[in-house]
């Protein structure tokens, strides 16, 4: 016997049979009473069994057949409802890889924090990258999660989030030493004529410029005003993050980002 029809059906028996007769039932099921009644009949000839006690001498009332059914659809509702959940819960990532510009490390830590305390994520690596490498990264699939000044490529993000801007201020303080990341040393169409400090790392370029000087750039606080030479501030996330994940990235920077 095929009873996928009958799912509306045996639902609202479930519901009805917590009441003591079809009148009590009828304003609880959002049905008629007749249309109760002819649902309930439905049941009795789909199944050859009798459902509903119609003594004329009392008002109707349900028969054990009708309780076991009920319960048995429940139960089977129950089931179906966990097994589906679990389903659910499999496809939820429990481990993510997020990479970062290192002026970004503090709006990737909180969003990690976010990821880590309202979802199923246990573990998160969080690494920082020049935008070569980030991009190279991401495009590997070694990265989950990027906060980046550009799109990588030409390809369309289902999940893409402009979150503000950065500034980039200009260091002069030394003529006889540059500092540059390995992004910046690479975009150059004429390599700096004075010596030259290259390193990935923003902590060991802005600790240079403070204790020997020179000519570098370093990176504004982010902001959701634009401000003069504004860079654009990118989270970007792979197809990993299904809308519950995304919605936390998104509702957390909402609270991070300063005017």
């Amino acid at each position: 016997m095929d009873s996928q029809h009958l799912h509306w059906p045996l639902a609202v028996l479930s519901k009805a049979v917590h009441f003591k007769n079809l009148t009590g039932a009828s304003s609880h099921v959002g049905l008629s009473q007749p249309q109760l009644s002819r649902l309930i009949s439905q049941l009795e000839r789909e199944y050859d069994v009798i459902l509903l006690d119609r003594n004329t001498k009392r008002k109707s009332g349900w028969t054990p057949v009708a309780f076991r059914l009920a319960e048995i659809y429940t139960q089977s509702s129950r089931k179906l409802e966990s097994a589906i959940q679990e389903a659910l819960m499999a496809q939820v990532p429990t481990h993510i890889n997020i990479g970062s510009l290192e002026g970004l490390n503090e709006l990737a830590l909180k969003v990690a924090h976010s990821l880590l305390d309202s979802s199923n994520i246990a573990t998160i690596e969080l690494d920082v990258f020049d935008q070569n490498e980030l991009e190279e990264k991401f495009f590997n699939g070694d990265l989950d999660l990027i906060f980046a000044s550009h799109e990588p490529g030409k390809q369309k993000f289902k999940h893409l989030l402009e979150v503000g801007y950065q500034s980039l201020s200009t260091v002069a303080t030394n003529t006889n030493f540059s500092v540059l990341s390995p992004y910046e040393y690479g975009r150059l169409k004429k390599k700096p004529t004075n010596k030259t400090l290259i390193s990935n790392s923003l902590a060991v370029r802005r600790l240079w410029l403070d204790k020997f000087g020179g000519v570098g750039t370093l990176p504004s606080s982010v902001r959701k005003s634009r401000g003069s030479d504004p860079t654009p501030v990118l989270i970007i996330g792979t197809e990993l993050f299904n809308e519950s994940l995304w919605s936390i990235v998104e509702g957390s920077t909402k609270k991070l980002i300063g005017e």
